[in-house]
């Protein structure tokens, strides 16, 4: 009996370096997940390319957790400021999973940094300019907290 073959696309290298840099966070080589998940992060991306959005994301909450496990705010509130204009190309609902998802690592952190109020005041102002109504909702409840 012949073998069933499925239509399987090859995996871009994008992908690849996306599962080496989870692989990495698994192991715990912060560094090396550091490095493939930052260069993810800075490829720019179109808005009909779905996967290279996909992977931007994934991308971006890796880089989170990386940041958050090796105590750098610093590194992680630039990581939300610095990639506002990608979010514009995602939906409302990814984005704003996407932005409470990274304060909250950046709250979660105590570091102590006296960038906890900034951060949730820009991200505020940004969500008001851009009418991300619900976004902005939440993080206003969160700076309440």
């Amino acid at each position: 009996m012949p073998e069933l073959v499925l239509d399987e696309k090859p995996k871009s290298s994008e992908q690849i370096d996306l599962e080496e840099a989870e692989n990495a966070l698994l192991g715990k080589d912060y560094k090396t997940a550091r490095e493939l998940l930052e260069k993810l992060v800075k490829l720019e991306v179109k808005v009909d390319d779905e996967e290279s959005i996909r992977i931007k994301e994934s991308a971006m909450l890796s880089l989170g957790k990386v940041f958050k496990e090796t105590k750098d705010a610093t590194a992680l509130a630039s990581l939300i400021k610095t990639n506002r204009s990608f979010l514009g190309l995602v939906s409302k609902a990814k984005a704003a999973k996407l932005v409470r998802t990274l304060v909250d690592l950046f709250l979660d952190m105590e570091a102590g940094t006296g960038e906890e109020v900034t951060l949730c005041q820009e991200n505020i102002e940004w969500a008001k300019n851009e009418n991300r109504t619900f976004l902005r909702q939440e993080l206003e409840v969160i700076f309440l907290i």
